[in-house]
């Protein structure tokens, strides 16, 4: 009997999350296959074909609040992966004194960084 209760509340709780209605790259699986640029930051996502016509106004912006959300979420996740990565190979080229891959490390860019300081700088700017 309490598997039983389990299953229904389980199913139950599938039924209640919906997708959304956008996606921050192409998935022809769930339809998200026309590109859209945000109006504030112009991050680019996908959204399915009958989009223009179930959004708009409001219920637009906030879909666009929350791709851009999402988007700086994202930056911001990996602009830490790749400082640690960063860091990783530093403090591996001291450990064992490996000049070269001390140069390769230094010269290592953090491209989700750059791109978040300029999200940032064009948010608060």
């Amino acid at each position: 009997m309490p598997i039983l209760i389990l299953i229904i509340v389980s199913a139950l709780s599938q039924m209640m999350v919906s997708n959304p209605p956008y996606s921050l790259s192409h998935r022809a699986s769930v339809g998200h296959t026309h590109r859209r640029l945000t109006e504030t930051l112009n991050v680019p996502y996908y959204v399915g074909e009958h989009f223009t016509e179930e959004y708009t106004g409001m219920n637009l912006k906030n879909v666009e609040r929350s791709v851009e959300d999402d988007y700086i979420a994202n930056l911001r996740n990996n602009c830490w992966k790749e400082k640690q990565q960063k860091e990783g190979l530093l403090y591996r080229a001291r450990y064992f004194g490996d000049s070269d891959l001390y140069q390769r490390a230094q010269k290592m860019g953090t491209p989700s960084c750059t791109r978040l300081s300029e999200v940032q700088a064009s948010l608060h700017g």
